[in-house]
């Protein structure tokens, strides 16, 4: 699992291994306080003293970073990154006071979604990233009042395998958990999961189209959980933009 925090925050043992992504080193931040500096994560320099000057705005900001993802030697750490991640609890840590606007958050998204969805990979022996090979559940928490709620944790756990595939929520209470399905898995049901609440769902998708992705929408809202298929393709479209 990846987290992401403000470097200046306090260090806490849920952090797991605290990653540094910046490309200089943060002033009164001790060496102890970081396990491992991935420098080439950071923002680029220029890119970034451009955007705090106001000479580029947040999606350009964004859209340099992500393109700046594909290059060497990012592309090697990013990598790295992710197979950290699944290994065990990462939280990468940089400088930025708004959560909203800077590129741990955007490190964040790729590690834990749109690399697992394969729009960075390049290489076709991966097969695992394919289309026919994913089923993603993806949906918003919210709390009764239809306020999102951040940080709750979620699991999808496959019925069949007993696998379970875990997720949280970022700000605006969504959640995109990406599971292991492939073709034979038609029709195979999936349990969602929220704290107490929950919902059986069953893997919806014509086998023989390997170009559309496959998923489909869950929604916690208070105490009711409801399926939305419909709403699967244009939510994620929605994510895949920001």
């Amino acid at each position: 699992m990846l987290l992401a925090k403000r470097v200046y925050d306090k260090p806490l043992r849920s952090d797991g291994r605290r990653v540094l992504v910046m490309r200089l080193w943060p002033r009164g931040i001790k060496k102890s306080a970081v396990d491992l500096w991935l420098k080439d994560l950071g923002a680029e320099i220029a890119n970034l003293r451009a955007f705090k000057a106001g000479r580029i705005g947040w999606p350009e900001m964004r859209r340099r970073y992500l393109a700046g993802l594909r290059r060497e030697p990012a592309a090697a750490a990013l990598k790295r990154l992710r197979a950290m991640s699944n290994r065990g609890r990462i939280t990468v840590l940089c400088s930025c006071a708004d959560p909203k606007r800077c590129h741990r958050s955007l490190l964040r998204a790729i590690v834990g979604v749109i690399m697992a969805l394969g729009f960075l990979l390049t290489a076709p022996a991966l097969a695992e990233h394919e289309v026919q090979f994913r089923y993603t559940v993806l949906g918003y928490v919210k709390d009764a009042a239809g306020k999102p709620r951040k940080g709750v944790a979620l699991e999808v756990t496959r019925q069949k395998t007993g696998l379970s595939y875990p997720g949280e929520t970022d700000a605006s209470g969504l959640y995109v958990i990406v599971t292991r399905m492939a073709d034979e898995s038609l029709g195979e049901r999936l349990l969602v999961r929220a704290g107490p609440r929950s919902l059986q769902v069953a893997a919806r998708f014509d086998p023989a189209d390997h170009a559309a992705e496959r998923g489909t929408r869950v929604d916690f809202t208070g105490a009711k959980v409801l399926e939305r298929p419909e709403l699967f393709t244009p939510t994620l479209k929605q994510f895949l933009s920001k």
